[in-house]
């Protein structure tokens, strides 16, 4: 059993092509320990053309490295004019990226609807 729990604590992150955005969904924890695996695919989308959005609805735990490598990912997409937008995050993530002031970068919606929305130009934040 206990190799279940060690999995829980990893962070899995599943790609889906939204037609003119990749949405990312997190599930699991972003730390320290999990960061590359964020920046991996992160690194595999600046080869595309589409904006991004993080689905954080399965996010159970973000520090302050998780954090840096959602602004981190906002700068490398903003020097191609493209944008990021967070969905669906829940309130323990929450905090931590209204203590860093993410939202000062990256919009946050409610949902990956509402995100889509925006990024195709179709609603403000």
């Amino acid at each position: 059993m206990a190799a279940a729990s060690h999995w829980s604590n990893q962070l899995v992150v599943r790609r889906q092509e939204l037609g003119g955005a990749v949405c990312l969904i997190l599930t699991g924890e972003l730390d320290l320990a999990s960061v590359a695996t964020l920046q991996a695919h992160f690194k595999a989308i600046a080869q595309s053309e589409d904006h991004v959005i993080v689905d954080l609805s399965g996010l159970r735990y973000i520090d302050s490295t998780g954090a840096k490598t959602l602004l981190d990912a906002h700068r490398m997409l903003a020097r191609t004019g493209r944008r990021i937008a967070l969905a669906a995050v829940q309130p323990m993530a929450r905090r931590i990226i209204d203590v860093m002031g993410i939202e000062k970068a990256i919009p946050i919606f409610p949902t990956v609807e509402a995100a889509l929305e925006y990024l195709r130009g179709e609603k403000k934040p």
